[in-house]
């Protein structure tokens, strides 16, 4: 054994690191896929209880929206921070949980944003735990239940390893739909601005007269996040067709930051490429010292 190591250490050190090198190549892959499962279970799991709760008549949808109205009518017109500062921010309003919290996990709903091709669960608060598995409401903003003087706000990460999240945001882009479900109300949203800022410019998630408005916010640029992108739509009417004939990602309209299946094949590709060159010098090398 001893002779076996000395003779090929060169070789399984090299296929060790070569090893150690693929399984981080192939992490966000299995990472992105096992979230996309989570992500899915938890809207799945939230559809079927309000669903279920509805039929048993334990859940009345219209108090919730009408709690929610409530709510939303006793916010004051201030500047909203930067919801990834909010994300800091200690203390939550019990009163703010309590609402549109149908299962009592903190999921109020989930977006769909057909476009991108993402579908996320959405949570109360910006807490960091909330955006590390979905999409944020920001604390603060309207509840996102639709109606005039209303502006919710959104917000997800963005080049995370293991999710993917808001990371296509910039595909969106001015027309396209985006989609809120809350219990089994559905509203629809058509963009009609795209606007990267400073993160301490929050003058455009101003509740606007008589508008009734819904923002997604993420960083940008790409991996620099020293600023932010802001996708706010405004409400049209929602119809299921709308959302069966929502544009729809065609053939390379994602873009590679989240193709991980792409990478792991490129990876693939250039690991077998320098296996392959390693073997021809070897085996040159051994037949010069033969000769």
């Amino acid at each position: 054994m001893k002779a076996f190591f000395l003779k090929y250490y060169k070789t399984i050190a090299i296929g060790a690191l070569m090893l150690a090198g693929l399984s981080l190549l192939v992490y966000p892959l299995v990472a992105n896929t096992w979230n996309n499962h989570v992500q899915s279970t938890i809207v799945k799991d939230y559809e079927a209880t309000v669903e279920a709760a509805i039929q048993e008549g334990t859940l009345d949808v219209q108090a919730e929206l009408d709690k929610a109205t409530v709510y939303n009518e006793e916010l004051l017109p201030s500047i909203l921070p930067d919801s990834f500062a909010e994300a800091e921010a200690n203390g939550v309003d019990s009163n703010y949980m309590s609402i549109l919290n149908a299962n009592g996990d903190g999921v109020m709903g989930y977006i769909q944003i057909p476009s991108i091709n993402v579908k996320l669960p959405i949570f109360h608060t910006t807490n960091d735990d909330v955006l590390q598995i979905g999409v944020g409401h920001l604390e603060g903003s309207s509840l996102p239940i639709g109606g005039p003087d209303t502006h919710s706000v959104l917000s997800a990460h963005r080049g995370l390893p293991s999710a993917t999240l808001f990371t296509d945001l910039d595909k969106v882009e001015i027309g396209d739909d985006f989609f809120i479900i809350i219990m089994d109300e559905y509203y629809a949203y058509e963009v009609d601005n795209i606007d990267v800022v400073e993160p301490d410019d929050t003058s455009l998630l101003a509740v606007q007269p008589g508008k009734d408005l819904c923002t997604l916010i993420t960083c940008t640029p790409y991996g620099v996040n020293t600023e932010r992108l802001m996708v706010t739509g405004h409400r049209v009417k929602y119809t299921p067709t709308l959302l069966a004939d929502a544009k729809t990602p065609t053939f390379g309209a994602v873009s590679l930051h989240t193709n991980y299946l792409l990478w792991v094949i490129v990876g693939l590709g250039i690991v077998g490429a320098f296996i392959l060159l390693l073997y021809l010098y070897d085996r040159k090398r051994t037949k010069k010292e033969q000769a």
